[in-house]
């Protein structure tokens, strides 16, 4: 059987590249003569990064006709009618050329809107566009109808559906209709604590902390996010604020590290000036692995006061590097909210006292730590990945042996 992974994330995609890059690395160590796994790239740099990885790509030009079609098959009028037509889409014959038994979408790309004549999995992410629509990312970056227009179609026409929780699976069934028996629950597992298990024998990050002109004595509060309005890295600006005018016996300290992929940085750069606070704030843009683990290791606690994400990556990261987290209340799926301190997100003042809660609660905050970091060896596996992807393989092969294809 012949497996294709729509690929499309680079470096600055941030956690879903990552996650993407450990999908492909558990792929590529499926030791099955019936798979032979290949991605879908349209981007020389993509294509660069996974050779590189020792995967198998095959490039489909995204030219003007692909464009056009793309185009026209998000209107279910012109969809309607090119399916009576029998019409073949430029992307369909691509994949059929190339005698792609099982499409992978590994996020939801709106390449899948060609893809409803075709056997396809999707990971799906979030539907806080759905509340959140005022952001302005969702009005155009991330476009709210589009996003609609891809969700519609995949919940109709995949073969499975891949989610991290099981909010989000409640989500699709409830404004969507999703099958239930169509979706998969797969919690994201980073590949910082592989590496780090694989590197901590010869690696100092110690000095790899310091050399970020960063100080181990300083309590760090660390947000790894995009510059995304939806973070709401300014309740952090002003949380600081507030600790900066009402509490002088512990010396916290901010770190920031993301792209800027919606020019927000300069917006938060100029507010943390005005306050008064360059001394408390650290930025940084693309960190190595190694750089993003020293942080871990040595800061005090993440805190997440995010409006979008049920879970994230940085904090199943926080769990296995047991660094406590402060998380944006009444947003996490239920099964990890005992993990966190949740914060007012509305309430600057909040961040103080959650902060001063670790400092008083020594006992209950590494008991805390502790079943996190359980939790996260327990649910965040690759074997539960592999079991999961072995499954899907093995049903496509049972249902794609009842037909001939055309």
């Amino acid at each position: 059987m012949k497996i294709a992974i729509n690929f499309e994330n680079l470096p600055k995609d941030g956690g879903a590249y990552h996650e993407n890059i450990l999908l492909s690395d558990v792929l590529n160590n499926l030791k099955n003569k019936d798979y032979k796994i290949s991605y879908i790239v349209s981007n020389k740099e993509i294509e660069k990064l996974l050779q590189k990885r020792g995967c198998s790509t095959i490039f489909f030009k995204k030219g003007i006709l692909y464009r056009i079609q793309n185009f026209l098959f998000k209107f279910l009028f012109f969809k309607f009618i090119l399916k009576k037509l029998k019409f073949v889409n430029t992307f369909e014959k691509f994949i059929k050329k190339n005698n792609v038994d099982l499409l992978i979408f590994n996020n939801p790309s709106e390449v899948s809107l060609l893809a409803f004549n075709l056997l396809y999995v999707i990971v799906f992410y979030e539907l806080q566009h759905l509340k959140y629509n005022f952001f302005p990312e969702y009005k155009s970056y991330h476009d709210f109808d589009l996003r609609e227009i891809i969700i519609k179609n995949f919940v109709k026409n995949a073969f499975k559906i891949i989610v991290c929780v099981e909010k989000d699976k409640k989500l699709l069934e409830k404004y969507y209709n999703a099958q239930e028996d169509k979706i998969i629950i797969q919690p994201f597992v980073s590949r910082l604590p592989i590496i780090y298990n694989e590197q901590k024998k010869n690696t100092k990050y110690n000095e790899i902390f310091e050399k970020l002109n960063l100080k181990k004595e300083r309590k760090y509060l660390f947000y790894p996010a995009q510059f995304w309005p939806h973070k709401n890295h300014k309740y952090i600006i002003d949380s600081m604020e507030f600790i900066s005018q009402n509490s002088s016996f512990i010396d916290y300290h901010v770190i920031f590290c993301g792209y800027d992929k919606f020019n927000q940085l300069d917006y938060l750069k100029d507010l943390i000036n005005q306050k008064k606070l360059n001394n408390r704030f650290n930025f940084f843009n693309y960190l190595e692995d190694e750089e993003i683990i020293s942080i871990y290791l040595n800061s005090y606690a993440l805190v997440m006061p995010t409006f979008v994400g049920h879970y994230s990556l940085p904090l199943f990261e926080s769990f296995y590097f047991k660094l406590p987290v402060l998380f944006s209340e009444n947003l996490l799926d239920d099964s990890l909210k005992k993990f966190v301190i949740e914060i007012n997100t509305m309430q600057p003042e909040n961040l103080l006292q959650k902060l001063k809660y670790i400092n008083e609660n020594t006992n209950k905050i590494e008991n805390m730590k502790s079943e996190a970091f359980s939790h996260y060896n327990k649910e965040c596996s690759l074997e539960k990945i592999e079991k999961n992807y072995q499954k899907i393989f093995t049903d496509t092969i049972y249902y794609k042996s009842l037909w001939k294809e055309n």
